[in-house]
Order: C-alpha cells, then sequence, then structure tokens
C-alpha cells in the first residue's frame, strides 16, 4: 500500500462512516457536494475536491475504492506520491468543469478521478489484462473504452444520468495529461537552467567583485605591511585585513559554481 493511495482510501472511508449519521450526512453533502452554481458561480471553490470523496451508496463506494487500489498503487509507484496526488485531483476537477454544463445539479463521487487514473493506465499498460467484472478477460485499453460507453448507457437511464456524463470529465483530463504533462517537464528543465545559469552568473560577479576589493582595498594593504610592517597599520586596517582573511582568492577560485577560468578570462 503506497502513501497517497492509503491517505486516500482512509479519507474516503472515514468521510462514508460519517455518512451513516443522518444529519451528518445532510451536512456533508450541503457543503461538499460539486454544484457548479456554487462552486463557479459563488466562489466555493474547495467543492471541485470536497466531492470526490462523497459517495452515494455502498457499491459506488465499493468500485471506486476497488480500482483506487487496483490502478492507483502501481501509478504512485511509478511517479511518486506529489505527483499521484495532484493527478488525482486534476481528474477531479476535470470531472468537476464538466459538470458546469448541469448548473444547479450535485455530483457526488470520485468516479471523475477513476476514470483519469485509469485512462493513465492504460497508456502506461495497454495491453495488460484485467478481469473485467471479475470474469471476462480484457486488454486495459479496451477495458477504458467500456467503462466510457457504461457511464454513457447509464446516463441514458432515467434518474441520475447527468452525474455518469460529469464523471466522464475524467478521461479527457487524463488524455491532455498525457499530452501535456512532457511539456510541462521540458519547460520546467528549461526553467531550472536559466536558473542555474543565473545563480551562476551571480556567483561569477560576487567573485569578480571580491577580486577587485582584493586590488583596491587589501593589496595596498599588503604592500603597506611588506615596505612598513605590521605596526604601521590602523585599527580600520587591521580590521579589514582580519575580515578578508576569512574568504581567499583560492576559495573563490574552488566555487563548484564559478568556473576556474573566469579570473584569466577578465
Amino acid at each position: 500500500m503506497t502513501p497517497a493511495v492509503k491517505y486516500l482510501l482512509i479519507a474516503t472511508l472515514g468521510v462514508a462512516i460519517v455518512q451513516i449519521i443522518p444529519y451528518a450526512n445532510l451536512m456533508v453533502l450541503q457543503w461538499g457536494s460539486m454544484v457548479p452554481a456554487l462552486a463557479f458561480g459563488q466562489g466555493q471553490l474547495w467543492r471541485a475536491l470536497t466531492y470526490l470523496f462523497i459517495h452515494g451508496g455502498l457499491w459506488h463506494l465499493f468500485f471506486n475504492m476497488l480500482a483506487l487500489w487496483m490502478f492507483g498503487i502501481e501509478l504512485e509507484q511509478r511517479w511518486g506520491m506529489r505527483r499521484f496526488l495532484v493527478f488525482y485531483a486534476l481528474g477531479g476537477i476535470g470531472a468537476a468543469a464538466l459538470s458546469a454544463i448541469w448548473w444547479n445539479t450535485p455530483i457526488i463521487g470520485a468516479s471523475g478521478a477513476i476514470l483519469a487514473l485509469l485512462t493513465m493506465y492504460a497508456y502506461y499498460y495497454p495491453d495488460r489484462q484485467i478481469l473485467l467484472f471479475f470474469i471476462l478477460p480484457v486488454p486495459m485499453r479496451a477495458a477504458v473504452f467500456i467503462f466510457g460507453i457504461i457511464s454513457l448507457l447509464a446516463a441514458a437511464q432515467p434518474g441520475g444520468g447527468i452525474a455518469h456524463l460529469a464523471h466522464l470529465g475524467g478521461i479527457p483530463t487524463g488524455l491532455a495529461y498525457i499530452k501535456g504533462y512532457p511539456a510541462y517537464e521540458r519547460w520546467r528543465e528549461d526553467r531550472d537552467a536559466v536558473d542555474r545559469e543565473m545563480r551562476r552568473r551571480r556567483w561569477a560577479e560576487e567573485a569578480l567583485k571580491r577580486e577587485k576589493q582584493y586590488e583596491e582595498i587589501i593589496d595596498p594593504i599588503l604592500r603597506k605591511i611588506s615596505e612598513k610592517g605590521m605596526q604601521s597599520l590602523s585599527r580600520k586596517e587591521k580590521r579589514t585585513l582580519e575580515n578578508a582573511s576569512k574568504e581567499t582568492k583560492e576559495k573563490i577560485r574552488r566555487s563548484p559554481i564559478v568556473p576556474l577560468d573566469i579570473f584569466t578570462k577578465h
């Protein structure tokens, strides 16, 4: 059991236990469900995440948490805890964004985030076999397609099909992540390279500044000592020399950031 999956399971099951209490269930639904008119119209943006932990029945909860356990652990092992949690949240937010089509309809359940996980899992392991409904062996990519069809068929049934359509937002969110994350990685690498170059330049400028300090301040003091002896220095000159001794030219030249030949070039 990986940490993020464990925490998500504990949090979701904890909310389910609270929902057993009638009055508490009413409060959870009132303040935690995804209602686009409240989330986007009145700024209650927390609903785009809190609705993921609220479920409408035992089977709804069971299948979502089973899928989280089955497919989430391997993705978290591949990505790490932080990236996995961000992706899970993005899957939920993507489904919440699609629910804006139904402005005043409350949506609950982690199915949107779960469908995003399944989409990503199918991207990494398209030919891996799973037992659909614990009976039929199918490749993972076919399973995601089947789950999408099932959601569409469920949406066509009278009474509550909107939630199934909204949860389908997790699939395009997963597909967008597949395309967008490599571009984000390239941008981050370019940004880090620029940051490293800026740090190198700052260190170089500081090194040149210290070199100039030696030439303009320290070298005259050393010449004075050579010509007239240590007793000829004023109190200020002695203090300047003592401070300068803590950072020698050799220490600056050995900096891991500033190139060794910077002084010869300038």
